[in-house]
C-alpha cells in the first residue's frame, strides 16, 4: 500500500501510543538491497526503533475494526 510517509511528523499506533518519525533510510544488510526502513521515536518511552517501511505502512485493523496503516499520521 502507498502512503505518504512524513518526516519530523507524530504517528498514531494501531495499539496505542504517539511516535515521532524521524527519516526514512536504505537498508544496508547486503542482502536486502533496495528495501527502505522506517526510523521513528516513541514519545512515551524515548526509545528508538527501525521498522521496514512496508510494515510501517501495512494495513491493519484498529480498535474501531476499521483498516488502516498499522502507523497513522496525526492531522
Amino acid at each position: 500500500m502507498y502512503m505518504e510517509i512524513i518526516p519530523n511528523a507524530v504517528y498514531d499506533h494501531y495499539k496505542g501510543g504517539k511516535y515521532l518519525l524521524l527519516f526514512v533510510a536504505d537498508d544496508s544488510t547486503n542482502n536486502r538491497d533496495g528495501n527502505k526502513v522506517v526510523i521513528y521515536i516513541s514519545l512515551t518511552y524515548g526509545k528508538i526503533y527501525c521498522r521496514d517501511l512496508s510494515e510501517f505502512t501495512e494495513l491493519v485493523e484498529w480498535p474501531d475494526g476499521k483498516n488502516r496503516p498499522r502507523f497513522n499520521p496525526v492531522h
